[in-house]
């Protein structure tokens, strides 16, 4: 049996959860989804209510025990985004002709900014030296195409043999939502990914057809990932990072160098140019530097 209980406000739920998972959203964000409107719908539903007849009152109320609950700024704006995602389909549908959810107003939060890693930093983890044993070759493998790349952790690990293109030098990623790109590969990154391929991966990966994959041949999981990268840390005799620090890294290094947003967009598989944008706030400095030598009133 579910675990849900069926009711009368289910299909409008499961309707928009279907849309979203045929757009290519996450398993996450579909499970966040489905968690938060299952509880707006039973607290409609406490009052004999429900999404396509009630109006913005109750929906305020629903926010005040939201924020009375001392949640997360960062949960109860996505409580109010899943309502409003609710909300917005039942109207393009025609099944209501007002949107209630128009009321509610998010909290304020912070915009945290990634902590850069500087290029010395990086220096450290990858140019030392690297023993030749197995979980070497591959972890060196892996912190390349992390920094080398751009690659998120979750991509790293889902990558097979065949995402591999070594003609080409470069690497075909499966992103968020499904979103494929091509990425290049440096040649640090090809040559560390070829050693891995030649003397350590044919030793224990068997039929996997996984790119990287764990000493008992298992395809990598992020939490893998992450260790990697903390034992390189602790050789190199630098502070903890994480394995989207390195991907921070290879963002902002891009832009110091010259790279346009445009380009750097595409070669993270950002859905929205507004995500990007946030490594030009990072490399502030850098920018200054290059309006002062190179604008005629810098």
């Amino acid at each position: 049996m579910r675990d849900e209980a069926i009711t009368p406000t289910q299909p409008a739920v499961e309707r928009l959860i279907a849309a979203r998972v045929a757009h290519g959203d996450s398993p996450h964000t579909v499970r966040a989804l489905r968690s938060d409107l299952r509880e707006l719908c039973t607290f409609l539903e406490a009052q004999g209510l429900e999404p396509g007849t009630c109006g913005s009152e109750p929906l305020r109320r629903w926010q005040a025990g939201l924020t009375a609950r001392r949640l997360a700024p960062a949960t109860v704006a996505r409580r109010l985004s899943s309502a409003r995602a609710l909300f917005g389909d039942l109207v393009r549908r025609g099944e209501r002709p007002d949107d209630p959810s128009l009321v509610l107003m998010g909290p304020k939060r912070r915009r945290r900014l990634p902590e850069p890693v500087t290029a010395g930093d990086c220096s450290l983890l990858l140019d030392g030296t690297w023993h030749e044993d197995v979980r070497s070759l591959r972890d060196r493998a892996v912190l390349e195409l992390l920094y080398g790349c751009g690659l998120r952790a979750s991509e790293v690990c889902g990558l097979d043999t065949e995402s591999y293109d070594e003609p080409g030098a470069r690497l075909r990623v499966l992103g968020k939502g499904d979103r494929e790109r091509m990425v290049p590969l440096g040649e640090p990154a090809q040559a560390a990914l070829e050693e891995w391929l030649r003397d350590g991966r044919p030793t224990i990966a068997g039929e996997s057809p996984a790119l990287l994959v764990s000493i008992r041949g298992k395809r990598l999981s992020p939490s893998d990932i992450r260790r990697a990268l903390e034992r390189r840390a602790r050789i190199a005799g630098i502070g903890a990072r994480s394995p989207h620090a390195l991907r921070h890294a290879y963002a902002t290094h891009l832009l110091e160098g010259g790279a346009g947003l445009r380009e750097i967009q595409e070669l993270l598989g950002h859905a929205s140019a507004a995500t990007t944008q946030i490594y030009a706030h990072v490399a502030v400095p850098h920018l200054v530097r290059e309006h002062a030598d190179h604008h005629p009133r810098g």
